[in-house]
């Protein structure tokens, strides 16, 4: 094999355009999120088995309730953001997009950390979210990691 044709299969060049592919359906995914949480945040709220803590208003009081919607609507127009961000970054050069990837991966793991933190239940979506946060955050740091060998 020649040197060209080893760049081909490995480094910068190779794992840019597959995070490019983990950029777009992680934007799909947040996309999806997004909405949801814009349409229906009780409804979220309720799914993903979050629970105040009793002594803090809670979600049976009204104004509870109300600030936890706010919040959860707030979290999907940033989703909705950072989902045009990685749509858009995906037509970037090799080297922005390798720098999207660590910025998902500390993004991603403090979603995760807050997924795990979540007070509530432990629900099938809370389960799934806590999932598929880990493996968008693997699959960028094996990427990130595979850039570096060249």
């Amino acid at each position: 094999m020649t040197e060209a044709e080893l760049r081909d299969i490995g480094g910068v060049a190779a794992s840019a355009r597959l995070i490019r592919v983990v950029l777009g359906v992680g934007a799909a995914f947040f996309l999806m999120a997004g909405v949801l949480l814009l349409a229906s945040p009780d409804a979220f709220a309720e799914w993903i088995g979050l629970e105040p803590k009793p002594d803090s208003g809670g979600l049976a009081d009204p104004s509870g309730r109300e600030a936890v919607a706010w919040a959860l609507r707030m979290l999907g127009a940033g989703l909705l953001g950072l989902a045009g961000q990685m749509w858009l970054v995906r037509r970037a050069g090799d080297h922005p997009v390798l720098g999207a990837a660590a910025v998902m991966v500390v993004a991603g793991g403090a979603m995760t950390i807050l997924t795990i933190t979540l007070p509530g239940e432990w629900t099938p979506l809370r389960w799934a979210l806590l999932g598929a946060g880990a493996v968008f955050i693997l699959a960028y740091v094996v990427l990130l990691a595979a850039s570096r060998r060249a």
